[in-house]
């Protein structure tokens, strides 16, 4: 039997290691990716500026007047059950300060602690103050609260609660070439046929 144990030393504790190491982190979510034709950004007027967003894509186009791409970049529209609608929409209201009056989180009067985000509760906490979620160079497109805004972009995926979310280095300059009445078409391109329009893809540029 004493033999037995300087054989089972190292078994054990090499299953105790191995228990006590860590899970490997989470994989880093790509960044999102844009292209800006500086020389069509430049002569572009605000007057004949219009934007195009695909759903299928998750991907935004700022056009000029002659339809030629000037910006493109990855969005992130609604998610499921928070569907970005499609349609022919017009900027109604443009705010460099936005913060939503419907999801954001709620802190504590007092402690100033966070109580967690708005849409877990069922009605407001006692006590708490609520503060929206920060939306950037805001562009309404509906009265029901649509709009383009700074917000966390991941390619290829609907994480809104609607809006179309665009990465902080593309979306100020978007703002900056569009105004009030400028259109905006919003599209599934599922929803085409084989015969979808060519919709250009941006560079490898990462956000930030």
């Amino acid at each position: 039997m004493l033999r037995t144990v300087p054989l089972l030393l190292p078994l054990l504790l090499c299953q105790c290691t191995w228990w006590q190491q860590a899970p490997p982190p989470p994989p880093t979510p790509p960044k999102p990716t844009y292209q800006i034709l500086q020389d069509r950004y430049e002569a572009l007027q605000t007057k004949d500026s219009h934007v195009l967003i695909d759903l299928a894509a998750q991907r935004a186009v700022l056009l000029n007047r002659a339809g030629q791409a000037v910006i493109v970049t990855d969005v992130s529209t609604g998610k499921t059950g928070h569907e970005t609608p499609t349609g022919n929409f017009k900027v109604l209201e443009k705010l460099e300060e936005k913060r939503s009056n419907r999801y954001g989180k709620y802190i504590h009067n007092e402690t100033g602690a966070e109580l967690g985000l708005s849409w877990n509760f069922e009605k407001p906490p006692v006590g708490a103050t609520y503060t929206g979620l920060d939306m950037p160079y805001w562009m309404r497109l509906t009265y029901a609260g649509v709009g383009m805004h700074v917000g966390y972009v991941e390619p290829g995926q609907a994480l809104s609660f609607g809006c179309i979310r665009v990465p902080r280095e593309v979306q100020p300059l978007i703002y900056a070439k569009c105004q009030v009445g400028t259109r905006v078409k919003i599209i599934d391109s599922r929803l085409l046929g084989p015969k979808n329009p060519a919709f250009p893809a941006p560079a490898t540029t990462p956000e930030g």
